[in-house]
C-alpha cells in the first residue's frame, strides 16, 4: 500500500496542481490531505474544488475550522505583532472570498482519518491527535513521540501544521510531517508532500516539487495580500 499525504495547501492551487501531477507519476493507491486547504493563498475556492473534484479526503485544519465556522482567529502561534496583523488580515480576506458552499464543506471535515492495513494503523491529523493547532516539530523527544503514538494507538501518525516536513522513527513506529504544498517554510519555495509505504516494514519519503511560485506570488499581489505572505511564497522562509 502506497499513500500520498499532502497538507497545508493554503489556497495555492498552482502548487496543488503540480503536486497532484507528480503524485500521479508515482503509482500510489490513495491520496489524503492533512488539512489547511485555505488561508493565506489567493485561490481558496479553486483549491477546495480541485480536492473535491478528485475525491481526495481531508481532515480539518485549524484554518479550515476558522473559515468554515466563521471564527475570528485561526489559532496560529504568531512570532510577533506584525505576523499577527498579517494573520488577521488573511483570516478576514479568506472569509470574504470563500463561497458559502465551500465553507459548508470545510465545516464538515473530520478531525482525523484512520486507514492502513490489518497490521499497520495509520492516523492522519492536522496538528496533533489532541488539538488542531498543536505543533508537532522535529525536535520532539523520542519519549514524547512514543507517548503520542501510544495514546492515539497508531503505528504511523501523519500531521502537518508546521509547514516543515520531517520523518522520525521511534520503536518501529513513524511520526511523519507532510510539510506544506502551498506555503512551505523549509527554506526553499518548492512544495512538499510525503509518500507512506506499508509493505511489511513501513517507510516514508518526503517529496519536493518545483512549481511556478512566481505565478502565485503575483496573483497574491494583484489581490492585495500582504507582502509578508508573498515573500514566504517566493523564498520558502517564514
Amino acid at each position: 500500500m502506497r499513500i500520498a499525504v499532502i497538507s497545508d495547501i493554503h489556497g495555492n492551487v498552482e502548487a496543488l496542481r503540480q503536486v497532484l501531477a507528480d503524485i500521479g507519476k508515482r503509482g500510489v493507491d490513495s491520496i489524503c490531505c492533512a488539512g489547511d486547504i485555505v488561508g493565506y493563498g489567493p485561490f481558496p475556492n479553486e483549491a477546495v474544488q480541485l480536492l473535491r473534484e478528485r475525491n481526495i479526503p481531508s481532515v480539518m485544519g485549524n484554518y479550515d475550522d476558522t473559515i468554515g465556522n466563521s471564527r475570528l482567529v485561526c489559532g496560529c502561534d504568531y512570532k510577533d505583532e506584525e505576523s499577527a496583523r498579517i494573520g488577521a488580515f488573511s483570516v478576514q480576506w479568506t472569509a470574504e472570498n470563500v463561497s458559502t458552499e465551500n465553507k459548508l464543506y470545510l465545516r464538515q471535515l473530520p478531525f482525523e482519518i484512520d486507514m492502513g492495513t490489518e497490521n499497520t494503523r495509520i492516523r492522519i491529523v492536522h496538528g496533533s491527535p489532541r488539538k488542531l493547532n498543536e505543533y508537532l516539530s522535529e525536535d520532539l523527544s523520542d519519549k514524547e513521540i512514543n507517548r503520542i503514538l501510544m495514546e492515539c494507538t497508531a503505528d504511523i501518525l501523519v500531521c502537518g501544521h508546521t509547514h516543515v516536513p520531517f520523518i522520525k522513527t521511534v520503536g518501529g513506529k513513524l511520526l511523519v510531517n507532510a510539510g506544506s504544498v502551498g506555503k512551505p517554510k523549509h527554506g526553499d519555495p518548492r512544495a512538499s508532500y510525503v509518500i507512506i509505504e506499508v509493505n511489511g516494514q513501513s517507510t516514508a519519503e518526503i517529496i519536493f516539487v518545483k512549481y511556478d511560485a512566481e505565478l502565485t506570488a503575483r496573483a497574491m499581489e494583484e489581490k492585495g495580500l500582504p507582502d509578508g505572505l508573498v515573500d514566504v511564497i517566493r523564498t520558502g522562509k517564514a
